[in-house]
């Protein structure tokens, strides 16, 4: 008996596009006694990242910006790239 695989388009089309997560702040303590700080995150599902239209891999430089109401996520351009590799990426108040 031969099994046969059938090509299915609808298949292709069942990529993740949108899905429900949650922003969270964790609280750690610092090295002065008695504070705080604050470790914004925004956690994104394995059915997400794993979902092979995902854009981004482990180790990409991010930029991340607010526009209104929306948060955007775009990988580095090189210029932002070469400046990253001479120091520290975090930006400063």
């Amino acid at each position: 008996m031969q099994i046969r695989q059938v090509f299915d388009p609808l298949r292709l089309c069942k990529l993740v596009k949108k899905i429900l997560t949650r922003f969270a702040v964790a609280k750690k303590p610092a090295r002065s006694e008695g504070t705080q700080y604050r470790s914004p995150r925004i956690y994104l599902p394995t059915k997400l990242t794993d979902d092979s239209s995902f854009p981004f891999k482990e180790g990409d430089l991010l930029t991340i910006r607010v526009d209104r109401r929306k948060l955007i996520v775009q990988r580095a351009q090189k210029s932002i790239l070469q400046i990253s590799e001479s120091g520290d990426t975090r930006q400063k108040p």
